[in-house]
């Protein structure tokens, strides 16, 4: 065994060992590999690891077939509520704890990195709607890329977690880079050549609790404050938790919309989520595609000019109107 691993390589091959189950294994295993460093006396022991990685793939796809199932579902996370924002970040940087602070998930919290192993998922309430958040294992950590980008790019938004005690400028710009390679950008940019996708982001400074914690804070802003909204927030004191609710909120592209049948109050217990722009016609096919055919016409109460308003079925809604569609 190489003689200069870092402590971590004893604490993640004591896991491993622990390890009871193929899926554990799996996990503990990718968490081992990570704390290997790159050089040439590494370079047999990284591949004896990736060797038994492969191994232990293969066992777990066999036990899945067996059950009817394959071992993408591990890292397979169906979208619930109003949008999907998948968290990402650096270790240490404080995702699991946003997600704690956010939701009632309960992740590993800790000091050593690569806490997360699996991809988690809680709901975010706000207001009278929730969001979903995904916490995921750190930015390059070749051992888990190739599923947390996929992951990524199927979210519906990016929470950019950066850490304010160390240098949150540069962090940002590595986590673009990365993201870059991965052909996910979060800017829209006019090019034919781009063939991959676009996920708006917004940053998360976190622990603004700590010394230099302002200073770091005023760098990203001056960097990159004009390309990303960006809010900081210390998931220890609970500061700042609102206001990046609130940019989730508008991150989204969602909007709320109410229905109130003909004669009868509304149910504002229970509104759609439809996206921003959304137009009568397609709020009565969410509801019902035979809506569609027999609607006369609609009322509206909210942006309209007045209460009850009728409009046509192209009037664009916004959040919080009441809908009152009429057949």
């Amino acid at each position: 065994m190489p003689a200069n691993l870092p402590p971590e390589y004893k604490a993640a091959e004591k896991r491993f060992k622990a390890a009871s189950t193929v899926a554990e294994k799996i996990a503990a295993l990718e968490d081992l590999i990570s704390t290997v460093p790159k050089h040439k006396g590494t370079d047999h022991l990284r591949a004896d690891l990736r060797r038994r990685l492969s191994q232990l793939n293969k066992e777990s796809l066999e036990q899945r077939k067996k059950k009817g199932g394959g071992r993408d579902s591990l890292y397979n996370i169906p979208k619930e509520g109003a949008a999907q924002m998948a968290l990402a970040g650096f270790a240490n940087s404080g995702k699991s704890s946003l997600l704690a602070s956010l939701t009632k998930a309960t992740p590993v919290i800790a000091d050593y990195p690569l806490s997360t192993l699996l991809p988690l998922p809680g709901m975010m309430p706000y207001e009278d709607i929730q969001f979903q958040l995904v916490d995921l294992p750190p930015i390059a950590n070749e051992t888990t890329d190739g599923w947390v980008s996929g992951i990524i790019r199927i979210a519906d938004g990016i929470l950019i977690i950066v850490d304010l005690a160390e240098d949150a400028l540069i962090q940002l710009e590595l986590i673009l880079d990365q993201l870059g390679k991965w052909n996910i950008r979060t800017r829209p940019e006019k090019s034919d050549e781009f063939r991959g996708v676009t996920r708006r982001a917004v940053v998360v400074a976190n622990k603004k609790d700590l010394p230099g914690a302002e200073e770091n804070f005023g760098k990203l802003k001056e960097g990159f404050g004009n390309f990303y909204p960006m809010v900081a927030v210390s998931c220890l004191r609970k500061e700042g938790l609102e206001d990046l609710k609130r940019e989730i909120f508008s991150l989204s592209g969602v909007i709320r919309v109410y229905s109130k049948p003909p004669g009868k109050p509304p149910d504002l217990s229970r509104p759609f989520t439809v996206p921003v722009g959304c137009t009568v016609t397609e709020l009565a096919e969410k509801i019902h595609k035979e809506f569609v055919m027999k609607m006369k016409f609609a009322r509206i109460w909210g942006s309209a000019k007045f209460e009850g308003m009728k409009v046509e079925r192209n009037y664009v809604l916004k959040d919080r109107d009441i809908v009152e569609i009429n057949a």
